[in-house]
């Protein structure tokens, strides 16, 4: 008799730890909402402002289909890669999803990329396209991750020198000190040099730009009314965009 209770109390004690580690793991994966979607504004040393979008438990993503603004699962979009002015696809090497675009396509005069793998990131310098190897790409389409060429501004805390002078408002996709993921963009137009140096004074540790001027058309659901609010100004060739970053729930 005593066996049977205690063989009856184990089994219930068993049961409440795998049903709380049940719900602790659902809790964990399944409530991420728009709520989650961390949005700070910050001023820096030489006068500019900037928007910083947390990525915090969101997955990033990529699409070559224009995202929906009723799409559930997606709380902030923006272009991403470059768009090819004869073809209006994507510039340079492109994976989405484990599906290779341009693979002899690659732009040599690019030299950064990211690579996008179980929602995570990582920036990488491609030492202009060379070193986006036929290894690479496998690993990536074997994860069934994406991967898409930029400039890459900022690698481990070190900036690249620029003498662009043109005034744009301007994106990237960065890594902070922490390997936090997020979005920042620019309010005022200003030169590629200023924003870099903006974005080390932020903390960025690794920073890939994305697409802008005339292709800057993007948007996020606002936390505290899951409004949509557009971002980018210009977006005369929003038309022609053709691929975007997302983050997104699933």
């Amino acid at each position: 008799m005593i066996t049977q209770r205690l063989f009856l109390k184990i089994s219930i004690f068993l049961l409440i730890v795998i049903g709380f580690t049940f719900l602790t793991s659902a809790f964990k994966t399944g409530n991420v909402s728009v709520n989650d979607l961390k949005i700070e504004q910050k001023r820096t040393k030489s006068g500019y402002n900037y928007t910083i979008f947390y990525k915090n438990n969101f997955k990033l993503d990529v699409s070559l289909i224009r995202p929906k603004k009723t799409d559930n699962n997606i709380f902030l979009c923006f272009p991403g890669a470059y768009t090819d002015l004869g073809s209006y696809s994507v510039d340079g090497l492109f994976i989405d999803n484990g599906n290779i675009i341009n693979k002899n396509k690659v732009n040599h005069s690019l030299g950064g990329a990211i690579k996008i793998i179980n929602g995570e990131c990582e920036i990488f310098p491609t030492n202009k396209g060379k070193l986006l190897s036929d290894s690479i790409i496998n690993f990536v389409v074997s994860k069934k991750g994406s991967l898409f060429q930029q400039i890459q501004m900022i690698e481990k805390g070190k900036g690249a020198k620029y003498k662009d002078i043109k005034l744009f408002q301007r994106r990237a996709i960065v890594k902070l000190k922490g390997n936090k993921t997020a979005a920042i963009e620019s309010y005022e137009n200003i030169t590629l040099a200023t924003f870099t140096n903006d974005l080390l004074e932020l903390g960025v540790t690794d920073a890939l730009y994305t697409d802008m001027g005339a292709w800057d058309e993007g948007w996020y659901k606002n936390p505290s009314d899951n409004k949509i609010v557009t971002i980018g100004r210009m977006k005369t060739q929003t038309d022609k965009q053709c691929n975007w970053v997302v983050f997104k729930i699933l």
